[in-house]
């Protein structure tokens, strides 16, 4: 069964903060790879950071976001969250593309991590597995 989702991450880029080709390369890749894994979503980027929103099947958007993980180009790379949605907001984008200055995105990235480290979905996670690991060791 696919469940339909929607994640978001932040990295940082080693590809230097202007370096167009490699972007457009990036976005042509996804453009073509992304249709045949029910993947859609939007890359921002500037000022040597990456926030992408992708959806599509759970399974897939993991998968993929492993293979971001090992691509050199990104680094620094945190998943702030992955939700089950009922419906796409970018069911036409393959791949949409925003540039940002330097400075939005580091304003946004800060403000998403500080949302990220604040959850108190994370405590309750963590509370879940503490309350788990307990109930194996009886």
């Amino acid at each position: 069964m696919k469940y339909l989702s929607r994640m978001l991450y932040v990295s940082r880029s080693s590809i230097g903060l202007d370096d167009d080709a490699e972007l457009q390369k990036i976005l042509e890749v996804s453009r073509r790879k992304n249709p045949d894994l029910e993947i859609t979503g939007i890359l921002c980027a500037g000022g040597g950071h990456f926030i992408q929103i992708l959806e599509g099947p759970q399974e897939n958007l993991i998968r993929l976001y492993g293979i971001i993980l090992a691509d050199p180009r990104h680094y620094d790379s945190v998943l702030i969250g992955i939700a089950p949605i009922k419906k796409r907001i970018f069911h036409n984008w393959s791949m949409g593309y925003l540039m940002n200055s330097p400075d939005v995105m580091e304003a946004h990235r800060k403000q998403l991590l500080e949302i990220w480290i604040g959850r108190t979905e994370a405590r309750e996670l963590v509370t879940m597995m503490k309350q788990f690991l307990e109930q194996l060791d009886r």
